[in-house]
């Protein structure tokens, strides 16, 4: 991880993963029938912003190795 951008993307990436996770548990273990429906809505909205944060830090790193020239 060279910049601050990395570090970032991970750190809001994991946290919000994990708050998916959380939420998602909620969500399925809600025990009123008729309710717990913004867990659920929660769960997607913190998964979304893991797969823009997941693809902000892969994204970031495409073309990034050097080239080794047929002639080295």
């Amino acid at each position: 991880m060279k910049s601050l951008k990395d570090i970032l993307a991970v750190l809001v990436g994991i946290a919000s993963a994990a708050g998916a996770i959380w939420y998602f548990y909620k969500f399925v273990t809600f025990s009123d029938p008729q309710g717990g429906h913004s867990f659920g809505w929660y769960s997607l909205a913190l998964a979304a912003v893991a797969f823009v944060c997941g693809l902000i830090y892969f994204l970031g790193h495409v073309n990034k190795e050097e080239e080794i020239h047929i002639t080295q």
